[in-house]
């Protein structure tokens, strides 16, 4: 067969281009001499058309091999692409293969550039003029776009063509150019935070604890509840427009909501009452029978007295706690000034344990309350006292329930002066290390109903803890008022202490709406499981670095969500920043969807090996949310 030389393609040169190419052939298998799984097309190159493509093992350029296309349609075409490799964001590339054929087809080379989504974002090719008289040399070059994933060099039979022709000895060299797996954006640099032993507990981001640094477009995003249906309408006559200071507690199968009510003027006349739910949505009054109002114990009043001011029970977890007192809950003592200790076994029926008050040191005119702590093996209080001219929340401990430290306010990481009326601090159950709080601020000289009295306004916002002492609180509120002018007075939009889980992806958390106003009632708000915040990019790609992280497990496990668009990628790091070798973003899975738990994939799978040394996480994301990640074996 004798071939005609035609005339040479003169490759596309670009101006950027103006560096020497790296030697280092990127293209896998390019002359096409090694054939695994009896199909090198299914290993390092892999037919993308509908045309045959055959291996052959004789007549190759500088080997045995070669491939074969042989185009017999008139309407089909081939491209016979390598494996798609990093690609590097500015780096000039240049593919090339050589050619040959004796038919009138007029293949040709194509530089493929992908994001990470896998879309081919630009391309450059060049074709042979005709039929060469032997092997010819097809060069491609162009600067890889800042958004580049992946690129890959390709041989192609157009449509249109008919004929055969081989192709031998593929190229694909660059220049220049970021690291592959950061398109268009400078890496989130370390800093000099120290190791945190993460284990395998669940982090969230309430607070800036977990970031070392960030970079582009990513910022921690309060998210709120979502407002539902009324769950409790308080219009018995022993309840009222007064109705104040909700607690839900989950006892197994049941959830009770704890809430005070009045029957008669005065503390005296105040009343602890209960209600009962088996879903956290549908709540019924317990038929108690303990008080009488106006002559009849049909009624779900559960305490009565100064006590009931603000009663706020809890179910004790403390494994030594006795049976008798598997409720727990703090009030006005009947004995002096100062909070009360109180028991149950039941949660019905209530005695006060001791013959003084417990804690003496504050103001306690508000929702006070405390829980059992496993992390720190002990009683947590939390309550009010009055401090540089707001209301202040303080803390104590106690071994036993009866005897407790000294008072301390709250620290805060900003200074501002806010009235928090009510507390709402709590352990986050899915990371008990953690405190989250809900408090009631209430701003006590404005108003938005002309006339009314007493002024005042609130809403609520999120704060969080590591220690239970210090901790981060949001400007912005998490429950804001709606749209009625009812819930724009004082003393509204109050959360009620606790977060019920109410379905596999949602947590309950509820509020006051309508207090001094007819028809007052609890609203019932969800919100994602660890929802409160999320690492959120929005129309810019943006990345976050973690501090150095002692971790356990083998497997990472995350909670996220993206838009149709959006992606995640999450990459390990050595404490100075630098990607370890296959788990890189770019060995990272490119995740999209929403889920509240999935495990993170890269190319070598466990990360069992790095459980005796400091790693980073970084996280690079688009149209994205994370809100948890934890380290599980």
């Amino acid at each position: 067969m004798n071939y005609k030389l035609l005339t040479p393609l003169i490759a596309l040169l670009f101006a950027t281009y103006n560096t020497v190419a790296d030697d280092t052939n990127l293209a896998p298998n390019p002359s096409f001499e090694r054939a695994e799984a009896k199909c090198f097309v299914a290993d390092d190159w892999k037919n993308r058309g509908g045309i045959s493509v055959e291996r052959i093992t004789t007549g190759g350029r500088t080997g045995k091999a070669c491939v074969r296309f042989s185009d017999d349609s008139a309407k089909q075409g081939q491209m016979l692409e390598c494996r798609r490799i990093p690609a590097r964001p500015g780096g000039n590339y240049t593919a090339s293969a050589w050619l040959r054929t004796s038919d009138a087809c007029r293949p040709g080379v194509y530089l493929n550039f992908y994001d990470l989504n896998g879309r081919r974002i630009e391309h450059r090719y060049e074709r042979t003029a005709g039929s060469p008289e032997d092997w010819q040399h097809v060069v491609v070059q162009q600067t890889a776009p800042e958004t580049a994933w992946e690129v890959a060099v390709a041989i192609y039979s157009y449509s249109g063509d008919v004929g055969v022709f081989e192709a031998d000895d593929a190229e694909l060299t660059v220049s220049g150019g970021d690291e592959p797996g950061a398109p268009g954006l400078t890496r989130a640099e370390p800093g000099d935070k120290p190791v945190y032993d993460i284990g395998q507990r669940r982090e969230l981001f309430v607070d800036d604890f977990l970031i070392d640094s960030t970079s582009g477009g990513i910022e921690r995003r309060l998210n709120h509840p979502d407002p539902r249906e009324v769950v409790l309408k308080l219009d018995q006559p022993w309840e009222g427009q007064t109705s104040a200071y909700f607690a839900s507690v989950r006892d197994g199968e049941r959830v009770l909501m704890y809430y005070r009510g009045q029957v008669a003027p005065g503390s005296d006349g105040q009343v602890c009452c209960v209600a009962e739910s088996r879903d956290g949505i549908q709540f019924k009054r317990v038929t108690a029978g303990l008080f009488e109002y106006e002559g009849s114990k049909e009624n779900n009043i559960i305490w009565k007295g100064v006590g009931a001011h603000n009663f706020t029970p809890f179910l004790d977890n403390n494994p030594d706690a006795a049976p008798d007192e598997r409720f727990k809950a703090l009030g006005y003592s009947h004995h002096g000034k100062g909070l009360g200790v109180f028991a149950s076994p039941d949660g019905i029926h209530w005695r006060e344990l001791l013959d003084h008050p417990a804690i003496t040191n504050g103001a306690f005119d508000s929702q006070n309350l405390a829980f059992w702590d496993p992390v720190r093996e002990c009683y947590v209080d939390f309550h009010r006292k009055g401090r540089n001219g707001v209301r202040d929340i303080m803390t104590c401990t106690s071994k036993d329930f009866r005897t407790w430290t000294e008072p301390v306010f709250l620290e805060y990481a900003d200074k501002r002066l806010e009235h928090l009326y009510t507390n709402g601090i709590q352990q986050y159950s899915r990371a008990p290390h953690l405190y989250i709080g809900f408090p009631a601020r209430f701003v006590p000289g404005r108003t938005k109903v002309i006339g009314r009295e007493p002024p005042g306004i609130s809403d609520a916002i999120l704060m969080s803890s590591r220690d239970g002492l210090n901790f981060q609180r949001w400007s912005n509120a998490f429950i804001r008022p709606s749209t009625e002018p009812e819930v724009w007075t004082d003393r509204n939009n109050y959360p009620a202490w606790g977060l019920i889980e109410t379905g596999p992806e949602e947590l309950s958390i509820y509020w006051t709406e309508h207090y001094r106003h007819p028809g007052m009632r609890l609203r019932r708000g969800v919100i994602r499981k660890d929802g409160f915040v999320s690492l959120q990019s929005a129309g810019k790609i943006g990345e976050a670095l973690t501090r150095p992280l002692r971790i356990t497990g083998d497997s990472l496990e995350v909670n996220y969500a993206t838009d149709a668009t959006g992606w995640i990628r999450f990459e390990l790091c050595k404490t100075d920043g630098t990607p370890i070798k296959d788990f890189t973003l770019y060995d990272s899975e490119a995740l999209f969807g929403n889920e509240l738990q999935h495990t993170v994939k890269w190319r070598d799978g466990s990360l069992a090996r790095f459980s005796e040394q400091p790693i980073r996480l970084r996280v690079r994301m688009e149209n994205a949310d994370l809100y948890s990640l934890r380290f599980v074996k």
